[in-house]
């Protein structure tokens, strides 16, 4: 039972995104995708392949609270080894969900080095 209530509080838990270069920060609940957090803040990015990992045009790079997102899987994996500019810390924001930390900072990319 003590399990239980420690992960419903945890899916239930209130997260802090901040996108730079803006600084916007944003109150956001777990669960949610880094793609809707940033459409919640008010900024643009392209995602055409409706959050399917296989445009990459909503690359990211997670500057803070990159081990409370969710894990890669094989289809972000393989978009983000072909893009441009990825690194270790390199995200799609349709396919990385905020979970456990509390502050999560993001730096999108420049339109022209998402691709």
């Amino acid at each position: 039972m003590a399990g239980y209530l420690r992960t419903e509080k945890r899916r239930n838990a209130k997260i802090w995104l901040t996108v730079l270069p803006s600084g916007r920060t944003v109150e956001t609940s777990s669960g949610a995708t880094l793609l809707e957090a940033i459409a919640v803040a008010g900024e643009a990015i392209a995602h055409r392949c409706g959050g399917r990992a296989r445009c990459g045009e909503c690359h990211v790079l997670v500057l803070r609270g990159w081990r409370g997102l969710s894990k890669p899987r094989q289809a972000e994996r393989d978009r983000l080894a072909r893009l441009r500019g990825a690194e270790s810390l390199s995200r799609l924001a349709c396919q990385a969900a905020l979970g456990a930390h509390h502050k999560v900072i993001i730096k999108l990319y420049p339109i022209d080095q998402r691709i």
